[in-house]
Protein backbone atom coordinates (compact mmCIF):
# COMPACT_ATOMS: atom_id res chain seq x y z
CA UNK A 1 0.00 0.00 0.00
CA UNK A 2 1.57 3.27 -1.08
CA UNK A 3 -0.02 5.09 1.78
CA UNK A 4 2.32 3.41 4.06
CA UNK A 5 5.16 3.68 2.27
CA UNK A 6 6.30 7.22 4.62
CA UNK A 7 5.98 5.43 7.69
CA UNK A 8 7.81 2.00 6.22
CA UNK A 9 10.40 4.21 5.22
CA UNK A 10 10.79 5.98 8.41
CA UNK A 11 11.09 2.45 10.36
CA UNK A 12 13.70 1.39 8.18
CA UNK A 13 15.43 4.91 8.34
CA UNK A 14 15.79 4.14 11.99
CA UNK A 15 16.89 0.89 11.89
CA UNK A 16 19.42 1.12 9.18
CA UNK A 17 20.82 3.92 12.12
CA UNK A 18 20.76 1.39 14.49
CA UNK A 19 22.70 -0.81 12.38
CA UNK A 20 25.32 1.25 11.81
CA UNK A 21 25.80 1.96 15.14
CA UNK A 22 26.25 -1.51 15.80
CA UNK A 23 28.48 -1.61 13.36
CA UNK A 24 30.70 0.95 14.20
CA UNK A 25 31.02 0.19 17.71
CA UNK A 26 31.82 -2.73 17.03
CA UNK A 27 34.48 -2.01 14.93
CA UNK A 28 36.09 0.37 17.11
CA UNK A 29 36.12 -2.49 19.83
CA UNK A 30 38.19 -4.53 17.82
CA UNK A 31 40.67 -1.76 17.59
CA UNK A 32 40.87 -1.52 21.14
CA UNK A 33 43.31 -4.11 22.37
CA UNK A 34 43.57 -4.66 25.98
CA UNK A 35 46.83 -6.51 27.33
CA UNK A 36 45.91 -9.73 28.39
CA UNK A 37 46.92 -11.04 31.99
CA UNK A 38 46.64 -14.88 32.62
CA UNK A 39 44.36 -17.44 30.44
CA UNK A 40 40.90 -16.90 31.93
CA UNK A 41 41.50 -13.71 30.24
CA UNK A 42 42.44 -14.52 27.12
CA UNK A 43 39.19 -17.00 26.80
CA UNK A 44 37.08 -14.63 27.99
CA UNK A 45 38.43 -11.90 25.33
CA UNK A 46 38.47 -14.47 22.45
CA UNK A 47 34.28 -15.48 23.97
CA UNK A 48 33.24 -11.59 23.50
CA UNK A 49 35.31 -10.97 20.50
CA UNK A 50 33.20 -13.94 18.87
CA UNK A 51 29.98 -13.16 20.02
CA UNK A 52 30.82 -9.23 19.04
CA UNK A 53 31.92 -10.67 15.54
CA UNK A 54 28.58 -12.89 14.92
CA UNK A 55 26.75 -9.69 16.59
CA UNK A 56 28.67 -7.24 13.68
CA UNK A 57 28.14 -9.90 10.88
CA UNK A 58 24.58 -10.26 11.83
CA UNK A 59 23.98 -6.60 12.14
CA UNK A 60 25.97 -5.79 8.06
CA UNK A 61 23.40 -8.59 6.81
CA UNK A 62 20.31 -7.17 8.25
CA UNK A 63 21.68 -3.50 7.41
CA UNK A 64 21.82 -4.93 3.42
CA UNK A 65 18.39 -5.93 3.40
CA UNK A 66 17.55 -2.49 4.88
CA UNK A 67 18.91 -0.36 2.32
CA UNK A 68 17.51 -2.99 -0.32
CA UNK A 69 14.30 -2.21 1.10
CA UNK A 70 14.71 1.03 0.92
CA UNK A 71 15.96 1.50 -2.73
CA UNK A 72 12.74 -0.63 -3.53
CA UNK A 73 11.07 2.13 -1.71
CA UNK A 74 12.55 4.47 -4.26
CA UNK A 75 11.78 2.12 -7.51
CA UNK A 76 8.33 1.94 -6.46
CA UNK A 77 8.79 -2.09 -6.01
CA UNK A 78 8.20 -2.55 -2.26
CA UNK A 79 5.79 -4.52 -0.74
CA UNK A 80 6.31 -7.42 -4.07
CA UNK A 81 8.45 -10.02 -3.45
CA UNK A 82 11.80 -10.37 -5.29
CA UNK A 83 11.11 -13.80 -5.68
CA UNK A 84 7.91 -14.14 -7.48
CA UNK A 85 6.47 -10.72 -7.74
CA UNK A 86 3.12 -11.22 -5.84
CA UNK A 87 2.00 -9.00 -2.48
CA UNK A 88 4.12 -9.62 0.84
CA UNK A 89 1.55 -9.95 3.28
CA UNK A 90 0.77 -6.08 5.29
CA UNK A 91 1.31 -8.47 8.51
CA UNK A 92 4.88 -9.75 7.23
CA UNK A 93 6.17 -5.88 6.59
CA UNK A 94 4.69 -4.95 9.26
CA UNK A 95 7.04 -7.53 11.71
CA UNK A 96 9.74 -7.29 9.43
CA UNK A 97 9.98 -3.93 7.32
CA UNK A 98 13.02 -4.79 5.45
CA UNK A 99 11.23 -8.32 4.04
CA UNK A 100 12.38 -9.23 0.42
CA UNK A 101 10.38 -12.18 0.23
CA UNK A 102 6.61 -13.60 0.47
CA UNK A 103 6.33 -16.07 3.11
CA UNK A 104 6.53 -18.98 0.29
CA UNK A 105 9.92 -17.75 -1.36
CA UNK A 106 10.87 -17.25 2.21
CA UNK A 107 10.58 -20.92 2.80
CA UNK A 108 11.81 -21.86 -0.18
CA UNK A 109 15.18 -19.23 0.08
CA UNK A 110 15.79 -20.81 3.48
CA UNK A 111 15.46 -24.62 2.34
CA UNK A 112 17.93 -24.02 -0.44
CA UNK A 113 20.37 -22.21 2.02
CA UNK A 114 19.83 -25.48 4.44
CA UNK A 115 20.79 -27.48 1.74
CA UNK A 116 23.59 -25.17 0.74
CA UNK A 117 24.93 -25.15 4.13
CA UNK A 118 25.35 -28.89 3.65
CA UNK A 119 27.60 -29.62 0.63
Amino acid sequence: DISLAPLFRQRLAQRQAELRAIVRASSQASEDVDEVVDFKDVATEQELATLDEAKSDHAVHELEQVLSALHRLDDQSYGRCVGCGQAVDLRRLTAVPSAPFCTSCQAAFEHEQALAMRR
